[in-house]
């Protein structure tokens, strides 16, 4: 670290201590803060996130001081404290842009929180910033450096927890402890999610939150309305399908899965019951039948550290979509889930990538695989053997040994026991509806479901997958795994493995490559 470094993270230090202790004691006077941050940052080209979070921090606790004229005035200042952020970051990476964020996201949910509240009427108002913010976090995603793996996404965010107490502190954060302060600045996390982080917390961790609470909170707003319509769920999914594709981002993905383990989602204690309902339907919708081929290049070589993480989330995703829609006697879109499980190219590396480490030859050894359930069985018994699969630092294996105990019946561990509660919850949740409501929301929902979710998906010239394929399976280690899966509860073959032909599902040959590769960010 260099010495000019070292200076503003000190000044950085020393400011914050003084402003919190400034603030305790009643003086709001900040305009000796603004004066010597504003000249700071106006001497440099790129500002670290640091500086200009504690400068808008500064400013917009300032801003807050003056009369209030009308409801709407609060979202000005969120506009006005976005402009700045941009205005900050002009010279900036894509990630930094986007994680630059997070105190935007923070003052925005709290408008609606207070305005649901307290009656006031400025949705239109914040309808407008809420999609000027997205299509700016879409501009950055779509960056040249965007995912590079650029020296910024190993960084950790200096004073993080100072930084968040700052942003917090007018909210009683100065005498909270981290983790509740963590509850108010990143209001948009599920337990589960903030519970992971802690006084270090990353630049590419920080983008994956950014990203998240965007995305919640533009489908809450999509929700606002009321009006549970066939065209609003058609409309709302396809957005959140094209959402999911635009932001390309990992650590964005990981957490969307993980929090759909969970027994609530992020806005949802905003929505009436059925509304919640819904909710889950257009989530478990799109991330099961999206195009991840962006996510990790599609190409049978490229089933790397990033695709290693996803594929196991997204099986127990599928698993808990599948059981979710049974509960709700929506067996339309519960078949829907089992195809898009029998197809998925996530699915098919996942076995291929598991039966090499486990070094598995002959086919016989290998179970019929139909379900997500029939999977994640035979993924925890390559666990037991010492294979890790799941991601043992989250909720993953966990939830997986939760849904086998589910499924057979057995007492589970302490550690299992939350996890299986948070199923139960799930189905209770479902049942809890009124039934009437949930068979009218059910014949929306379901009316052409299958095949207008399964034309999301890119298509891609078949001869060039199958030519793509081949390719990959030249490697030594590969050409000795042969595996066929039958018994499919759909009717077709699950996965075939042929040196001559390729990956096939059923008659279709798997794509392993996209139009477009896209870099994973990180």
């Amino acid at each position: 670290m260099n010495y000019q470094i070292q200076n503003q993270e000190s000044m950085l230090r020393e400011s914050i201590k003084h402003f919190l202790a400034s603030y305790d004691s009643g003086n709001y006077d900040f305009s000796s803060f603004e004066s010597i941050f504003f000249r700071l940052i106006q001497t440099m080209l790129d500002p670290p996130l640091e500086i200009s979070w504690f400068y808008s921090a500064v400013t917009f606790h300032a801003a807050k001081l003056s009369p209030q004229r009308n409801p709407s005035t609060r979202v000005i200042r969120a506009k006005d404290l976005l402009d700045l952020l941009i205005s900050c970051s002009n010279l900036s990476s894509g990630l930094k842009k986007i994680a630059l964020l997070a105190p935007v996201v923070y003052e925005l949910y709290s408008i609606i929180c207070d305005s649901r509240k307290n009656g006031l009427c400025v949705k239109k108002e914040v309808d407008k910033l809420v999609e000027y913010m997205t299509s700016y976090v879409v501009m950055s995603a779509g960056v040249v450096d965007y995912g590079n793996g650029d020296v910024e996404v190993d960084k950790t965010v200096v004073c993080f927890e100072d930084l968040v107490r700052v942003w917090t502190t007018d909210r009683g954060g100065g005498s909270c402890n981290f983790g509740e302060n963590l509850r108010v600045f990143f209001p948009l996390l599920t337990d589960g999610t903030w519970k992971g982080l802690n006084g270090r917390c990353g630049i590419r961790e920080l983008v994956g939150i950014v990203l998240c609470e965007v995305f919640f909170l533009r489908l809450y707003l999509s929700f606002g309305s009321g009006m549970c319509t066939e065209d609003l769920l058609k409309d709302t999914r396809d957005q959140v399908v094209e959402t999911i594709k635009e932001f390309r981002n990992f650590y964005f993905l990981d957490m969307l899965l993980k929090m759909l383990l969970e027994p609530s989602l992020p806005v949802a204690a905003l929505l009436s019951s059925e509304d919640a309902v819904l909710l889950c339907k257009v989530l478990y919708d799109a991330v099961l039948l999206v195009d991840y081929s962006s996510y990790y290049g599609g190409r049978i070589q490229s089933y790397n550290s990033y695709s290693e993480k996803l594929a196991p989330v997204w099986v127990l995703v599928a698993d808990s979509a599948i059981q979710f829609a049974r509960a709700a006697t929506d067996q339309t879109r519960a078949t829907s889930y089992l195809n898009a499980f029998s197809e998925s190219q996530l699915v098919a590396e996942l076995i291929k990538w598991a039966t090499i480490q486990a070094g598995i030859v002959d086919r016989s050894n290998i179970p019929d695989i139909s379900t997500p359930e029939d999977l994640i069985k035979w993924l925890l018994v390559l666990e037991d053997k010492g294979i890790r699969v799941f991601d043992h630092s989250s909720i993953s294996v966990a939830h997986a040994k939760a849904v086998i105990s589910m499924s057979e019946g057995e007492s589970e561990s302490p550690e299992v026991k939350p996890y299986r509660m948070n199923l139960n919850q799930n189905t209770f949740f479902c049942n809890s509806i009124d039934a009437n409501k949930d068979q009218e929301m059910d014949d929306l929902s379901s009316n052409g479901f299958p095949s207008d979710l399964c034309s999301m998906n890119t298509k891609v010239d078949a001869g060039r997958k199958r030519k793509e394929a081949l390719s990959g399976l030249q490697e030594t280690r590969a050409k000795q795994v042969k595996h066929d899966f039958s018994g499919s509860s759909v009717g077709e073959k699950f996965l075939s493995f042929s040196g001559d032909n390729g990956f096939h599902c059923g008659s279709k040959v798997k794509s392993f490559t996209s139009d477009e590769d896209m870099e994973i960010v990180g």
